[in-house]
């Protein structure tokens, strides 16, 4: 049998597509994962700054507290998070929680973005004479 210019050609261009095929479908996937991640870290987010304005600035330092003090639907969503996500509580409520995307695709910048975000409300309400600021 002998292999002709044309197989070779015709072979090579059936791996080529069925491969760049595999990788778009790989790479949509990892996409979708990671808006969805980046949806919950910005929803938890938002939920932690509610509990820092709802306590004079003081960010909730485990998730037993954090869960006690959320209402019954927001109790729901952040547990759902919860499941997905980690979060390092801080030693006091005058720091801000260190989120983390538990091994989870993020968008490039979201983790900074967010994390960066909670801080600068801890430092913010620590500078007006909040919670965490000293007299």
């Amino acid at each position: 049998m002998q292999v002709t210019g044309r197989a070779i050609v015709i072979f090579v261009s059936v791996v080529g597509a069925a491969s760049f095929a595999s990788g778009w479908w790989m790479t949509a996937n990892v996409r979708e994962v990671a808006r969805r991640t980046d949806g919950e870290l910005e929803r938890l987010a938002r939920h932690l700054r509610a509990h820092a304005e709802a306590h004079a600035g003081d960010y909730p330092t485990s998730e037993a507290a954090f869960l006690a003090a959320a209402g019954a639907a927001d109790r729901a969503d952040i547990e759902s998070i919860l499941r997905n996500l980690q979060v390092r509580w801080p030693p006091t409520g005058d720091l801000a929680p260190v989120l983390e995307a538990n091994g989870l695709p993020t968008g490039l910048g979201t983790l900074d973005r967010v994390n960066e975000g909670l801080r600068g409300s801890a430092r913010r309400h620590a500078g007006s004479g909040g919670a965490g600021s000293t007299p």
